[in-house]
């Protein structure tokens, strides 16, 4: 418990040094404390493309990354890591496709929301509603989802001393100061040092653990083929990940680079360069993240076996490491700083996308509002928000993860819409009827599956939703040719 008190006052310092920093920075360049429109959604788009590059990971390098993927890997094997490859693959390959046209229109327009660009080029304010509407609710459980996680991790790792109310409590109160204060700029700068402090504790860390179990790089893959060659495989240990479903659950999940809080790193980038720089990024980090789980997951498993909590595996990393005199200590905290940053990040990008959906594509096409008065109206919205999602993870419902599951589904099918969002037969009427059908085959393959237990032909549950979402929208298109 003293180790944990030392590791969060250290924490806090991090974040306070972090504001400090962003607010010096901003009062020298602007002489103004608050930011404005521009500084809040999109830091001003001029970031350094290496600070740009962090925070487009940190984007989508969430507490899964950190938390998850080991247990994940602990679980299934490396069939858990080749679905994480196989996802941001796809992944990189969607973002490309659209990321530099978006950059240029939005400099060109002056635009600060990415689905504003998408109303623009569709020339129809209320698909920009109906698309606004649809991401929020697929967004809010992702917030919820994220203070849930590191409650119950917290909870776990002090062995009950530190509640969720004290532990999720203390990150929310410094997420209402990022979020009043701090803006895109605040998220960014976190983003950067909570990666590099993550990525720096993750190593040394696995490097402890060798170090004290006697194990090398080399020594780990062949004990684990004599201890449980089924994790070698790509079905995994518990046959989880058979093509079928693996391919799926990849490509819908890939779906993600196309989610507002990611292209908006897009149109914070100065050039297309830039946006070179952030994919190569992504490339190094996800390999990197990849490498490491599946070694700190198999090292665990030749030390404890099956004895640990899959959801708790890194907790138990942390809480081992911590005790091992002041290196393990300071590497401990590095690690659990990484986590805590990797939740704080998520959550403000994703308030940030709320607020800037709710302003820029609800409101304003239908009031009009002074760039304060949008700023202001933003942040009211992600602190309601915001509590919401804190008293959600007060009692969260039993199904919290399906219905995480269930939200990155839906954004998957409005991805003929976005993708297409520059083609010259690009149709309004096509947007509406593959998302709203799309929705429609959604809900009926949850209850399908409620009812049965079963994905339907091993699939993952939005294959066939997103199936039916891209025939509908590209054949209604092709069907007009309507020239834009």
């Amino acid at each position: 418990m003293l180790n944990f008190t030392i590791i969060l006052g250290l924490t806090a310092c991090y974040f306070a040094v972090i504001l400090g920093f962003v607010l010096y920075a901003r009062f020298k360049s602007t002489n103004r404390l608050l930011p404005g429109l521009n500084e809040f959604f999109l830091a001003g788009k001029n970031l350094s493309p290496l600070v740009l590059t962090f925070t487009y990971i940190g984007s989508l390098f969430s507490t899964f990354t950190v938390l998850g993927m080991p247990g994940l890997a602990y679980t299934h094997g490396l069939g858990a890591i080749i679905f994480y490859m196989l996802l941001h693959s796809f992944g990189i390959i969607l973002f490309l496709m659209i990321a530099k046209k978006m950059r240029a229109y939005a400099q060109e327009k002056r635009i600060f929301s990415p689905l504003e660009i998408i109303s623009d080029h569709y020339q129809s304010r209320k698909l920009g509603l109906f698309i606004a509407v649809i991401f929020t609710l697929f967004l809010m459980p992702y917030i919820a989802l994220q203070l849930v996680g590191i409650g119950v991790f917290i909870h776990s790792f002090t062995d009950g001393a530190v509640t969720y109310v004290s532990g999720v409590g203390s990150m929310l109160m410094i997420i209402f100061i990022y979020l009043f204060l701090g803006g895109m700029r605040a998220v960014a700068y976190t983003d950067f040092i909570q990666i590099a402090a993550s990525l720096l504790g993750l190593i040394a860390g696995l490097w402890m653990l060798f170090t004290h179990f006697d194990l090398s790089f080399l020594s780990v893959i062949d004990r684990m083929n004599a201890v449980s060659s089924e994790h070698l495989t790509i079905a995994g240990a518990k046959g989880t990940y058979a093509w079928p479903f693996l391919l799926t659950v990849s490509l819908v999940t890939a779906s993600i680079y196309l989610q507002p809080h990611i292209l908006t790193r897009a149109m914070m980038a100065k050039s297309d360069h830039h946006i070179n720089f952030m994919v190569c990024g992504i490339i190094i980090g996800f390999l990197l993240t990849a490498t490491l789980a599946l070694y700190y997951a198999f090292t665990l498993y030749l030390a404890y076996g099956t004895d640990l909590e899959p959801n708790f595996v890194m907790g138990h990393v942390f809480k081992e490491i911590g005790t091992w005199g002041t290196l393990g200590l300071v590497i401990s905290a590095l690690m659990l700083m990484g986590a805590l940053g990797a939740a704080m990040s998520t959550a403000d990008s994703l308030l940030i996308s709320i607020g800037q959906i709710t302003t820029r594509d609800m409101v304003r096409p239908f009031f009009q509002m002074t760039p304060e008065r949008q700023v202001i109206l933003s942040k009211a919205v992600m602190i309601s928000v915001l509590i919401a999602a804190f008293i959600t993870g007060l009692k969260p419902p039993q199904f919290m993860t399906d219905l995480a599951v269930y939200s990155a589904a839906g954004g998957a099918l409005m991805v003929p819409t976005i993708l297409s969002f520059a083609w010259k037969y690009r149709s309004t009427m096509a947007a509406y009827l593959s998302i709203s059908l799309g929705l429609v085959a959604l809900f009926t393959a949850a209850l399908y599956k409620i009812k049965t237990g079963n994905n339907i032909a091993g699939l993952h549950i939005a294959t066939l939703p997103v199936l039916i979402s891209f025939m509908i929208y590209y054949g209604v298109c092709l069907a007009n040719k309507t020239k834009h």
